[in-house]
């Protein structure tokens, strides 16, 4: 981050707060605990942009992080404040708190609500012909589990503004949907934001689910006085569930305003972003740099590289399907490059995560069996969560594929032209939510279109150095400055402008 950069926010943080605390509220925290075999407590620090960034915020003004207590270890250390102080190290300016549940109560929000049902729901991933099934089960987790942890959530910000009429809370993603509407029941005057990380689908898509789930997420939602979305698209479709579902709301297209029962709730979208110079740093670092000059080792004169989670939504099947159609449709191509794939286990407990797993690793035996040489494998994959592994198969990729069914961002479409060291070109899905930011200097493809897709991957293979070298730097330029920094200042600015 620049000294400009950090001035900046700073002026937008210290504009809203005043000498008040920012307070956070997350399902997962900067800090988590874990008990060890003696019975004692440790710490592992989170990781990933948003910690970082609200760690930034954190040198100009004191923060309180609400996180949900997840772990036993972490129900233990919500109720003991001298761990709380140890766990905050150096960075003083971070009060950590817990909202604790008992287990089963989280378990229901979180495993049968938060994931895999308002996931699956948001990124439209369900076979509606069979699934979702909203009966007693899910009515009941609803109840006693979600809504039960977000009012934990809410009682525990409240009990962080006991001496301030007017707290500034900062809500965060698809766990927390309810507890705004129960935070500005006690504190009416508070300021309140709630920023969403995953996609947010068309009322068509909610209206499968019960009345009295969408309408309580509708009405906790709009005890915001700014909602907030990753792309235009998102937030135009939240407005359109609330003329739907809730009659007593009036929408403001043109201002992008709610109004309901005197409030009025603000509608914007902040596409999230990385850290550019920790992208930088661990790219650069030894590890990486002894990874990539490996990976190099084992590949052909070009390579193509792709890195996501194992899941449905990130439409990894669909992708080597196009990688087979491109070596079918140019023959020449075959033994001559290489498809790095770098995928990190996630949900391994979900059954449709562990269905997708198999079938992503068929289609990639059969492409090795069909096309593979003495020499050369077509397809390499690595299947395990190690970030500098991923930067450095990024670092050396001539082109980068990066082809979602629908994404909230996807920030490896970022971490990619930041790291890229053979200017790589990327070919980028219409629906990941990136594409806005990144349209111009990226090849786009349907996420369905197979044969297009193979096109598109030829048409990067075989795009001369200059186009690639311009593209990439305009992509990197954007990225550069619409980094992690910009996306949480514009919301700061955001709060003072429009909440006073």
């Amino acid at each position: 981050m620049t000294a400009e950069a950090d001035a900046a926010l700073g002026a937008a943080a210290t504009s809203l707060l005043g000498d008040r605390r920012l307070i956070i509220a997350t399902n997962r925290g900067p800090v988590t605990f874990a008990s060890a075999a003696d019975g004692s407590l440790r710490t592992r620090r989170g990781s990933g942009g948003l910690v970082t960034a609200l760690g930034q915020v954190g040198r100009h003004v004191p923060i309180t992080w609400i996180a949900a207590a997840m772990s036993e270890g972490d129900r233990r250390a919500a109720a003991d404040p001298k761990l709380l102080r140890l766990a905050a190290g150096d960075d003083a300016a971070i009060r950590l708190r817990f909202a604790s549940v008992e287990r089963p109560v989280y378990e229901q929000a979180y495993n049968v609500i938060a994931n895999p049902f308002l996931w699956f729901l948001q990124h439209q991933m369900w076979n509606l012909s069979e699934r979702p099934v909203i009966d007693a089960a899910i009515i009941r987790a609803w109840e006693r589990g979600y809504v039960a942890l977000n009012e934990a959530f809410a009682a525990a910000v409240l009990a962080q503004t006991r001496s301030d009429r007017r707290p500034r809370i900062m809500l965060h993603d698809y766990h927390l949907y309810t507890a705004a509407e129960a935070i500005r029941r006690v504190r009416p005057g508070a300021v309140l934001s709630h920023f969403t990380h995953i996609p947010w689908p068309p009322s068509s898509i909610w209206q499968n689910i019960a009345p009295t789930i969408r309408e309580a997420i509708a009405r906790g939602l709009l005890g915001n006085d700014v909602v907030g979305f990753q792309t235009e698209r998102y937030a135009h479709n939240f407005m359109r569930m609330i003329a739907s579902f809730v009659p007593d709301a009036t929408v403001d297209y043109e201002e992008w305003t709610i109004r309901r029962r005197r409030r009025i709730t603000h509608v914007r979208h902040y596409p999230i972003s990385i850290d550019v110079e920790a992208t930088r740093r661990i790219a650069g670092s030894r590890a990486a740099r002894r990874r990539a000059d490996q990976l190099l080792g084992g590949t052909r004169n070009q390579v193509i590289v792709r890195v996501d989670r194992l899941e449905p939504s990130k439409n990894i099947l669909r992708g080597f399907l196009a990688y087979e159609a491109l070596l079918q449709r140019h023959p020449r191509l075959r033994g001559r490059i290489s498809f790095l794939a770098f995928l990190v286990p996630s949900r391994t407990s979900l059954r449709e995560y562990g269905d997708y797993g198999r079938k992503v690793q068929n289609a990639v035996d059969l492409i090795n069996a069909r096309f593979g040489q003495s020499g050369w494998r077509p397809v390499q994959l690595f299947y395990e969560n190690d970030y500098a592994q991923a930067l450095a198969g990024l670092s050396i990729a001539d082109v980068i594929l990066v082809n979602p069914l629908i994404d909230g961002m996807n920030l490896v479409a970022k971490e990619a032209v930041i790291v890229s060291e053979r200017d790589a070109a990327l070919v980028l899905s219409e629906t990941a939510g990136a594409f806005d930011q990144m349209a111009d200097g990226a090849l786009a493809v349907a996420p369905a279109d197979v044969v297009g897709t193979a096109d598109a991957l030829a048409t990067a293979l075989a795009m001369p150095v200059e186009e690639r070298r311009r593209r990439l730097a305009k992509l990197r330029r954007g990225v550069e400055r619409e980094d992690i920094t910009w996306w949480l200042r514009r919301q700061l600015e955001d709060l003072v402008e429009l909440t006073g």
